[in-house]
């Protein structure tokens, strides 16, 4: 059975990586860092935010060709090929628009991806052509990788549309950026993760500054049975008059139950921007992702050896003082 290192968000930060990697064992041999016994995992959104990017995905492509890591497409490397993919009903655009308000909010998401890569460089198209190569999702010898979910229905569905071990298709990426379709819905649950619609007066603004109108479910959590303790709207958010957000009505909802995951897999996600000390979700869910890229946030990393439910004492962390086991 394999020992694996299940690695969270990077968003461009490789200097935390390269320090995390060192202190997980793996070396650089023959350009790539390497384990004896070892292989990492990475659970995607390697790209947006951080000052290194380019040097992110050089770093983890290297260590994907030599057999020494597995990566799974995050919502990010999605987004950033269809922001590359020409959309064949729009002259001129693409399946992300680069068009009007919606275009300038895209551009301004990715701005610093593009402006290290040099967009439409060979490198940029060297790079989308390499991220359409990447698995929606992984099920190895013992656990599941997902990026923000995993929900067998909406695994089935981008099966059908992306066959494993082949490159991401045009015609797929413009189905799956094309809102009503199976795909479209099948992206937005395993790359973005379940979310519940939020009326008007529910509205919220993120630490970005977006307006949302919907917030992201707690899938994995089983205690999670109303919408106050479900839907993740962060303690401090704001409405857009910027008066405090006092969270949603605790009341009894069902929102979550499709997606609840109860199979006693382990299954690492990242997306979630979890904060504070590394700790399962659930007995057999654990969140990788903790902000790196944001101040304060730490890169983190959970060493899985074998079956059982999860342990806090396997997450290694990397943050600005230092690394923490």
């Amino acid at each position: 059975m394999t020992a694996y290192d299940v690695i969270g968000d990077i968003h461009g930060s490789a200097d935390k990586l390269e320090v995390l990697l060192a202190t997980l064992g793996y070396e650089v041999v023959d350009g790539a860092h390497r384990h004896p016994d070892r292989v990492a995992v990475f659970v995607g959104d390697l790209v947006d935010r951080g000052d290194s990017q380019v040097e992110v995905v050089r770093l983890v492509r290297a260590m994907s060709d030599a057999g020494s890591a597995l990566v799974v497409m995050g919502n990010h490397e999605f987004n950033a090929i269809s922001w590359a993919t020409p959309n064949p009903d729009v002259d001129g655009d693409f399946m992300r628009t680069h068009e009007g308000r919606r275009g300038a909010h895209n551009r301004k998401q990715h701005k610093t991806y593009l402006d290290q890569v040099v967009e439409n460089s060979p490198l940029h198209r060297d790079h989308i052509k390499w991220f359409r190569t990447l698995p929606l999702y992984l099920e190895l010898d013992g656990i599941r990788i997902a990026h923000a979910c995993w929900h067998p229905d909406s695994l089935a569905a981008l099966d059908a549309g992306v066959a494993q071990g082949t490159p991401m298709s045009d015609a797929f990426i413009v189905k799956a950026n094309t809102r009503g379709s199976v795909e479209f819905a099948a992206i937005e649950v395993v790359l973005k993760g379940p979310e519940v619609h939020l009326p008007p007066e529910w509205a919220w603004k993120d630490p970005e500054g977006t307006l949302r109108h919907s917030a992201r479910l707690s899938w994995w959590d089983d205690s999670a049975t109303t919408l106050r303790t479900m839907a993740q709207i962060p303690t401090g958010s704001k409405f857009e008059d910027g008066s405090l957000h006092p969270g949603l009505p605790d009341e009894p909802s069902d929102v979550a139950d499709a997606y609840r995951y109860r199979d006693p897999v382990p299954i690492f996600f990242g997306h979630y921007w979890f904060t504070g000390t590394p700790r399962p979700a659930a007995s057999y869910a654990a969140c990788v992702d903790y902000s790196a890229v944001r101040d304060g946030g730490s890169l983190v990393a959970y060493r899985w050896d074998g079956p059982g439910p999860l342990d806090m004492a396997n997450f290694v962390s990397f943050d600005r003082s230092g690394v923490d086991r």
